[in-house]
């Protein structure tokens, strides 16, 4: 039987935590397991509770980096063109990679409004065959205008850049801090803002690994 729901975000938790059961029974032979599934299932739960996460991607892909990245696990922010062959759409957007999968919870809650499973070691957490491929134009001129605008951007100056917004120039990384209790411990916002100006993101294209991005394509 199908349960009713009385608003998207109440079905989104309903998906979330239907996906995090799916993602522990996931064979994943990778020594942080564990660490990666905390950083994954918080950042997921995140994007079920907030209405305003829709279409951000690039802060979710953002915080996951870091979730990841402060307990010492190796993974690349990746940005670029995902293909949905369901429905015949092609779209910008960012994800995480380590060794080479998709981690893209993100894809939940997109920004024209759909709901697609999320992403797991390149496996859809609903457990049904992946209908997207990531990476698939040839350059960067693909990508929409907000996505070609991250590319010179450092992890932390596209955090800051909030305060263009009307928002607390911390407004962004008070949200990465809160989802990571109990996954990055105490820290300095000082110590983060340093470490993270020198991230940037990768850009990933069809038939080419993930790379990064050159100078020039910086300048």
């Amino acid at each position: 039987m199908i349960p009713h729901f009385n608003s998207k975000l109440e079905f989104l938790t309903f998906l979330s935590t239907e996906c995090i059961r799916n993602m522990k029974n996931i064979e994943f032979n990778h020594p942080q397991v564990f660490g990666i599934q905390k950083a994954y299932e918080s950042t997921l739960n995140y994007l079920a509770k907030k209405e305003e996460a829709s279409g951000g991607c690039h802060l979710i892909s953002a915080m996951l980096h870091i979730l990841l990245t402060e307990q010492g696990i190796e993974n690349e922010l990746v940005i670029g063109e995902v293909e949905d062959y369901e429905t015949n759409t092609q779209f910008s957007h960012s994800w995480v990679e380590i060794e080479g999968k998709v981690f893209d919870p993100a894809v939940m809650h997109t920004l024209d409004g759909n709901v697609h499973p999320p992403v797991y070691n390149g496996v859809k957490l609903t457990l049904e065959p992946l209908t997207m491929e990531y990476g698939v134009s040839i350059d960067e001129e693909a990508l929409d205008r907000d996505a070609k605008h991250l590319l010179d951007k450092s992890v932390t100056a596209y955090l800051d850049a909030i305060k263009d917004y009307g928002y607390p120039k911390n407004y962004l990384w008070d949200e990465i801090l809160k989802v990571g209790i109990g996954i990055m411990g105490f820290t300095n916002l000082s110590r983060l803002r340093k470490k993270y100006d020198t991230h940037y993101r990768v850009l990933k294209t069809k038939g080419i690994e993930a790379q990064e991005v050159s100078d020039d394509v910086k300048m």
